[in-house]
């Protein structure tokens, strides 16, 4: 039997997931993003949670036009929830055109994003009745 702990989820104006989180003891909110296969942070917020960069830019892509610079990060500390603490590793990509996209529509800005690799390592559960995620 598996023990669970969880983090709440709130929906923005958009209809995208959403959920706080501490990344190097810095507070974050983040994008839950099932169809995202790589947790990343924006860019410009690398110092404010102390993320060292390791290795070499590559291009990345996703929901944007063309490719973008992204680079990845060595594992930091996570933490979701009131029990939730691990490891993880997040790809440095610039995150303005989401963020002007989310503003225009009335919605937050958010520092980054949890994608798959995050939701399968940690055998996450999306609970939208009840607004859970269970880790």
């Amino acid at each position: 039997m598996y023990r669970h702990t969880f983090t709440r989820i709130n929906i923005s104006k958009t209809k995208h997931l959403l959920c706080r989180a501490r990344i190097n003891g810095k507070k974050a909110k983040l994008l839950i993003d099932t169809g995202a296969s790589n947790s990343c942070i924006h860019s410009e917020l690398q110092d404010h949670f102390k993320l060292e960069k390791k290795g070499d830019p590559f291009d990345a892509s996703g929901a944007s036009e063309g490719k973008m610079e992204a680079v990845l990060t060595a594992k930091c500390i996570i933490e979701l929830g009131r029990k939730f603490k691990g490891e993880q590793a997040f790809v440095l990509l610039d995150l303005n055109h989401v963020n002007t996209t989310l503003s225009s529509q009335g919605a937050n800005k958010i520092d980054g994003i949890i994608g798959a690799d995050f939701l399968k390592k940690n055998k996450a559960i999306i609970d939208y009745g009840h607004r859970k995620l269970f880790l």
